[in-house]
């Protein structure tokens, strides 16, 4: 840019979705560009869509898009993680921790989670998986680092947390018995963005996104890079009061999913028909379908309608495009992706 720019990014502090846009800051890309970036930081989504008057961008979890869509209008421009880590724990020695397999030994559990979350619904997909259903045991509502709190406390019998804490949960001595990736649980997290600011910054907001996914390849490019993009993220967590070492640290990186360039373009580009056959003559982006199963769980817990699926489809609040002004941009300037 021939003049300086400024982003102001909702950053989700300790989550890895949103970190590859502070280690290109580290990395010095984004002042090459002219871009001067501010991180307005937040653990939860719903905190950071009531301030979205303080941030351009904001990335976020699954829930957080579904509600940044209901609530507030927002499109989805961009896809930056898909969460495995979202973890089942069991206490060591209890039944539940040597044959999670057997239905019985779910019945009348008590569970400990952030209700309306992806960790819910990683705990419903393992229970899904057995026959049961949240009827079968005992639910209470916790944000994450209360819950393993409780958990270490002696509360409940189940854990559903993630990221950080659920490594932390590992390190305490709990038993993991499932996880999103292991249970095959789509929870991918994104970023949203006004389309009034969109309009506005439209080309500052698709060089921010192409510059965040060549980091992301950046990161798989080789084990020194992750032990570079490990530090930053553990001196950043640090920094915010989260509880880490560089153990946690190195984990998290080692399990982050974020889409390659190629990959996001796909994500945008591509398209299906709708898994859920509500629609019979409608193909979806696979972004779009991605999305869609974790808000179809959150619509069979009655957190949502049918009738706002179609809403957001017909709205196209999962917009592609950032996606094709992104490639457009690359291929204009001949650079390899």
């Amino acid at each position: 840019f021939k003049n300086r720019q400024k982003l102001r990014i909702g950053f989700f502090t300790g989550s890895p979705l949103s970190y590859p846009f502070l280690f290109a800051d580290k990395l010095g890309y984004f002042d090459e560009l002219n871009i001067d970036i501010e991180y307005v930081p937040f653990t939860n989504g719903p905190a950071m869509l009531e301030a979205n008057a303080e941030w351009d961008i904001g990335s976020m979890g699954l829930g957080g898009l579904v509600a940044a869509m209901k609530g507030y209008g927002f499109k989805i421009i961009d896809i930056t993680d898909y969460e495995e880590n979202l973890a089942l724990f069991a206490r060591p020695g209890s039944p539940l921790a040597t044959d999670p397999n057997n239905p019985d030994n779910w019945r009348g559990t008590t569970w400990i989670y952030p209700a309306g979350t992806t960790a819910q619904a990683t705990l419903v997909t393992a229970l899904t998986k057995l026959g049961l259903s949240l009827k079968d045991i005992k639910s209470t509502n916790m944000d994450v680092a209360n819950a393993l709190t409780g958990f270490k406390g002696g509360t409940g019998d189940g854990l559903a947390v993630w990221n950080a804490v659920a490594f932390n949960a590992e390190d305490a001595g709990f038993v993991r018995i499932g996880d999103a990736g292991t249970l095959g649980f789509k929870a991918p997290c994104g970023t949203v963005v006004k389309q009034q600011t969109l309009d506005q910054k439209r080309d500052l907001i698709e060089t921010a996104v192409a510059v965040f996914h060549f980091t992301v390849e950046w990161i798989y490019a080789n084990e020194q890079n992750k032990q570079k993009a490990a530090q930053w993220y553990l001196e950043d967590c640090l920094n915010e009061g989260i509880k880490i070492d560089e153990s946690i640290a190195k984990r998290v990186i080692d399990w982050y999913r974020g889409p390659t360039m190629t990959e996001y373009f796909k994500l945008y580009t591509d398209k299906s028909s709708d898994d859920a056959k509500l629609y019979t003559k409608r193909s979806l982006l696979q972004a779009e379908k991605d999305i869609l199963v974790g808000l179809d769980f959150f619509i069979s817990q009655g957190n949502y309608t049918n009738e706002q699926r179609t809403q957001f489809l017909d709205q196209q609040l999962i917009d592609p495009s950032v996606a094709q002004g992104v490639k457009a941009m690359l291929d204009e300037k001949g650079i390899k992706y």
